[in-house]
């Protein structure tokens, strides 16, 4: 799956593209189904 979610910097060091643990900027975009899972259901 690939995700998008807002980002300030791009690199990771704001947080604010932040889905669970997971950084959209810096660890994806493309996420496992298994990833997506493990993140909280409020993401």
């Amino acid at each position: 799956m690939s995700l998008e979610n807002r980002m300030k910097c791009g690199i990771g060091m704001c947080g604010r593209c932040n889905i669970g643990k997971e950084l959209v900027c810096k660890d994806g975009p493309v996420f496992t189904l298994e990833q997506l899972n493990k993140t909280p259901r409020e993401y």
